[in-house]
């Protein structure tokens, strides 16, 4: 149905008639009053506003143009070009200003209060009121507002998904130049702290998970369980790894790993970094363990560092372990695994021949036989440091993800 002209008496028997008469009235003449009225009931009732960015200016300039659209739209007239975005408007700007949605939505109720106590009085005023038939018109007003505040919240989402985004993308970036900047690059630190809610000084755990796809749900657990543990925290996905930043505080990196636990599934290394500026030989460091592991789960540099150290070069490694096991592996197999389980049991257990022999079911003297025969191979002597490093080394390369090698 058109809208009432000014001067029309509306029909009695049309209730959109009436309230569209009243709506428009109270748009012509009543405005500032109602803004007025909105912008102090709100201030009052709502306490995000007065710790917000929002101004009352600017609230009362916003309320404006909300309540010029709701009553514009309940009197059917067409909406003029100025104010025909202003929900979607409201919604962007609040988002943008951080405004918590309950509170926005809580300014567009009040619009509603507001609207129908002066649409009431505005009716009474009129005689329009008296006729039953004029709350029925009352669904205009409700459409109106509701039509709003729908307006409203999907603008305010909208822009929050936005918002979320590019804090992502800055975030991803300052991580990626704090890491491909070098050690020590200031500014690089500064640019993280700020971007990653980290502090620049702080001691930190960081770890890379090799090849976990892009926001699986394992990463979403290890999140939520720092989270809920009050660690603050940074995840990121790059090509072929996750990388996770946790401020340790006055824990030890030892109390954080059963957080990290959904993780374990891939091959993970860890070291901790003393500030920012340290993240990036961290990151080095955490990747020098992945290359030292043969199987799934989550090594911290400190329990690895020969691994680590011999799989920092795994072509050198290989060299190593070739030259100074060489012989032994081409021994046959039986013999070749019979050396190898006494010297691996001695090298990774007290160095005691007895231990040995117990772990392995032998007898002392075959355990002893059996490391002289290497000792004799290698040219090598298990007493003297320098020897028994080299063969750890050796070792420790063997039984890291290479295959083992085979004499040619």
């Amino acid at each position: 149905m058109s809208a009432l002209k000014p001067g029309m008496v509306p029909d009695p028997s049309d209730p959109q008639q009436a309230m569209r008469l009243v709506a428009g009235r109270l748009l012509d003449t009543r405005l500032d009053e109602l803004v007025h009225r909105a912008v102090e009931r709100l201030w009052a009732d709502e306490s995000e506003y007065a710790t917000s960015e929002v101004s009352r200016g600017d609230l009362a300039t916003m309320m404006r143009k909300t309540l010029a659209l709701a009553l514009t739209r309940a009197a059917g007239r067409p909406i003029p070009p100025d104010i025909m975005d202003a929900a979607v408007e409201a919604g962007q700007v609040r988002a943008r200003q951080r405004l918590p949605l309950p509170a926005l939505l809580h300014a567009f109720r009040i619009d509603l209060r507001i609207l129908w106590e002066a649409v009431i009085d505005e009716g009474r005023a009129s005689g329009v009121s008296a006729n039953e038939s004029f709350v029925e018109g009352s669904v205009l007003l409700w459409e109106a507002v509701e039509r709003n505040t729908a307006e409203m919240v999907d603008a305010y989402r909208t822009t929050e998904h936005d918002m979320a985004l590019d804090l992502d993308e800055l975030r991803h970036a300052a991580f990626e130049q704090l890491i491909g900047a070098g050690d020590g690059d200031q500014a690089a630190v500064r640019e993280a702290a700020k971007r990653l809610d980290l502090p620049a000084d702080g001691r930190l755990l960081v770890v890379v998970a090799e090849d976990v796809p892009h926001r699986h749900e394992a990463g979403r657990t290890v999140t939520s369980l720092l989270r809920s543990l009050g660690l603050p925290h940074y995840p990121a996905w790059r090509a072929d790894e996750l990388c996770l930043l946790v401020l340790l505080g006055d824990r030890q990196a030892g109390d954080v790993l059963p957080a990290l636990h959904a993780l374990s599934a891939w091959r993970c290394g860890a070291s901790v970094a003393d500030g920012l500026a340290a993240v990036p030989r961290a990151v080095r460091l955490a990747r020098a363990v992945i290359r030292s592991m043969p199987d799934p789960g989550l090594h911290m540099l400190g329990s690895s560092w020969l691994a680590a150290v011999v799989y920092a070069d795994s072509e050198l490694g290989g060299a190593l372990a070739h030259d100074v096991l060489g012989k032994i592996l081409a021994l046959p197999d039986h013999e070749r695994e019979a050396m190898f389980e006494a010297l691996e049991n001695y090298l990774y257990g007290e160095g005691s021949v007895r231990e040995v022999a117990e772990k392995i079911y032998r007898h002392r003297n075959t355990v002893r036989n059996r490391l002289q025969a290497i000792e004799r191979i290698t040219g090598l002597s298990l007493s003297r440091p320098r020897d028994l490093a080299a063969l750890t080394l050796a070792v420790e390369w063997l039984n890291g993800p290479g295959s083992r090698p085979v004499s040619g």
